[in-house]
């Protein structure tokens, strides 16, 4: 069996550990932003093209076929627009809670901005630095509010998107049915 001392890394491995792992988490969150975005983009392009379809006065057939096509291709959009920033989301909180797990050893001497982050977000507590100016950062309404599940843009875009996606393909179908 190997030692709790033989498995632990030497500080200069910690640290190459620590900033391949920053590096990772940045560029999760680089990328879930620009995934937020190009979502965000085609979702608007689908309803947009769905409400110039309904705009059509009188309303064919044909065009409240394409509304039902392009509502179910939204909503098609939407669960993978959910399931690949849930995915981004988890690495992400992964990445900053191995670079927590890296600055809580006890031979780490650098700022423990991960620590911080998460005190300051996820526990709600300020933080506190004499030589600042405040000395005390407190977390602010909307901060507190942001772990809520109507906050987070991972599961609330989907939602508002696919209820506007499910309203249309409600009313295509009952358009055909009639």
């Amino acid at each position: 069996m190997m030692s709790a001392e033989a498995n632990r890394e030497d500080p200069p491995d910690k640290e190459h550990s620590y900033n391949n792992l920053v590096q990772l988490w940045t560029a999760g969150v680089r990328d879930f932003h620009s995934l937020l975005a190009t979502y965000l983009t085609a979702n608007s392009i689908f309803v947009a093209a769905i409400g110039f379809l309904l705009s059509r006065q009188p309303s064919t057939k044909a065009f409240t076929l394409v509304v039902m096509i392009l509502s179910v291709l939204g909503v098609l959009i939407t669960l993978q627009m959910a399931l690949v920033l849930a995915r981004f989301d988890a690495q992400n909180a992964l990445w900053e809670w191995q670079l927590r797990g890296i600055e809580r050893t006890p031979q780490w001497s650098r700022r423990k901005l991960f620590v911080d982050l998460y005190r300051f977000r996820d526990q709600k507590e300020s933080l506190q630095d004499a030589d600042n100016i405040p000395p005390a950062f407190e977390p602010n309404w909307i901060l507190r509010q942001h772990r809520r599940w109507w906050a987070r843009r991972a599961v609330s875009f989907p939602v508002y998107f696919g209820i506007i996606y499910i309203v249309f393909l409600i009313w295509s179908v009952a358009q055909l049915m009639s």
